[in-house]
């Protein structure tokens, strides 16, 4: 497995396989997302494209993707948003900006999980940060990989479309 930064722009070369694995990784429980929003990541993946900063780091197999995690920096302030809301009434405001960066999605092919990969991923999309956080189901698999790597869950709360969700934290 060969692990490598990108920008965005690299990302958005990725953009068919980016959405073919998106589809597999959210139509199952715990996600459940129906095909019109899997459908609609092609529109979400270009927002995430436009935040200032993006990166992230692709797990590779010869030519093969195996998964991708992708963020941002965050801005010195809190964006004014119900999403950011959310997420500052269980975690500090303080730890949700600058410096931290925030992972906004983890995506690994399901015929490679249980590998190291999604591990490898995120200790990459980190590894130049003391601070990060990220957004996820409570009841996501990738929820024991942020616990062993020694991410600290926060307490549920509701994401604005009722959604249940924890942020998890990483510091150095």
């Amino acid at each position: 497995m060969r692990i490598s930064g990108v920008t965005a722009t690299q990302l958005d070369d990725l953009r068919t396989p980016l959405h073919a694995m998106y589809r597999q990784c959210f139509a199952d429980p715990p996600w459940n997302e129906p095909p019109e929003m899997l459908d609609d990541y092609a529109n979400v993946l270009s927002r995430h494209l436009g935040q200032p900063g993006l990166y992230g780091s692709v797990a590779w197999s010869g030519k093969d993707l195996l998964g991708v995690a992708y963020g941002h920096p965050m801005p010195p302030d809190l964006p004014d948003d119900p999403f950011h809301h959310a997420v500052a009434e269980v975690v500090s405001p303080s730890s949700l900006v600058a410096p931290a960066v925030t992972l906004i999605e983890l995506m690994v092919s399901p015929a490679a999980r249980g590998r190291g990969v999604g591990r490898g991923l995120i200790d990459h999309f980190v590894r130049d940060h003391d601070q990060a956080w990220l957004v996820t189901h409570p009841e996501a698999p990738a929820c024991r990989l942020y616990e062993s790597a020694g991410w600290t869950r926060s307490a549920p709360f509701a994401n604005p479309h009722g959604g249940p969700r924890v942020a998890y934290l990483h510091t150095k």
